[in-house]
């Protein structure tokens, strides 16, 4: 294989997809893994200090603790999105169709995956957000 040829295949668009679709799930999984872990705390924090902490603030912790479930619902439909477009990708890939239908035909559940993804990324940074203001107002 000549340099031109592996410069071809380097910059070949399945690599880079490949690389992409790693990255999405590996920062789809850091964002699971901080949301689950701020919750577990939060949780843990409520229980021993369950008689020092007053109503509103208990009240403010469930709300947080409840945005943070809700990022990882999106977690959830993101991953069976993904999986339900790869399985659809690699059967229309067995038959004679096109790449232009087969993108046509799994279109859908691209554009689901990605805004929960989106979703995910961004009702966890307001969970977090929120967690960190409410643990501030406690510590100060």
């Amino acid at each position: 294989m000549n340099k031109k040829e592996q410069l071809e295949e380097f910059y070949n668009y399945k690599y880079w997809r490949d690389i992409q679709r790693n990255q999405l799930n590996t920062s789809s999984n850091i964002i699971f893994t901080f949301s689950a872990t701020i919750i577990g705390f939060t949780i843990n924090y409520l229980l021993k200090k369950d008689t020092s902490i007053c109503e509103s603030t208990k009240f403010l912790f469930i709300i947080s603790i409840i945005i943070l479930l809700i990022s990882i619902l999106f977690y959830l439909i993101f991953n069976i999105s993904k999986l339900i477009d790869y399985t659809k990708t690699a059967r229309y890939l067995r038959t004679n169709m096109s790449f232009e239908e087969i993108r046509i035909k799994t279109w859908l559940l691209g554009r689901i995956t990605w805004y929960c993804f989106f979703l995910q990324i961004g009702i966890a940074f307001f969970g977090l957000l929120f967690s960190v203001i409410i643990f501030t107002s406690i510590i100060l």
